[in-house]
């Protein structure tokens, strides 16, 4: 487990790196002084922060658990790779077909491949989300989110 501890850890420091390196070459606004890479960069430096705590726990001998092969047949490789692909697929279609729509469709599906399948819930829950997102960002902080093909009504 120490050697699994220190490589997850080192592309954990590599993965919060590279965000806070392209985060700075976002502009900065200049109103709110924060920019569209101030949350990006905490959580990267947080990433970093927590990645150095793996590394540090596997040096001084206190890694717990076992490496263990995954299998295609464990449901949770299964959701995890059904996430990753889903998460992709949100970005590539975040830009054309906006926000609002693309993260409704995103949170019902990460509902669905998370075992919540409550038609209601499904139903209520993802639009409620994305909206409260949307708000936030567009009113709140003024920052524009994609509207895609909503770009006439919003």
């Amino acid at each position: 487990m120490k050697k699994a501890d220190i490589i997850g850890g080192l592309i954990g420091i590599l993965i919060g790196l590279y965000a806070i390196w392209e985060g700075s070459n976002m502009p900065e606004d200049v109103v709110m002084k924060i920019g569209p890479s101030f949350f990006p960069t905490i959580l990267a430096s947080l990433l970093i922060i927590f990645s150095l705590v793996l590394i540090v726990n596997a040096l001084r001998g206190k890694s717990k658990g076992e490496v263990t092969p995954l299998k295609l047949s464990d449901k949770g490789v299964q959701r995890g790779l059904i996430t990753l692909v889903a998460a992709i697929v949100f970005c590539i279609a975040l830009d054309p077909i906006g926000f609002i729509p693309t993260a409704i469709v995103f949170l019902a599906c990460m509902m669905w491949v998370m075992g919540n399948r409550k038609p209601m819930l499904m139903i209520v829950v993802p639009p409620l989300i994305t909206l409260s997102i949307w708000l936030i960002f567009e009113k709140v902080l003024n920052l524009s989110m994609p509207a895609g093909l909503l770009i006439d009504i919003l």
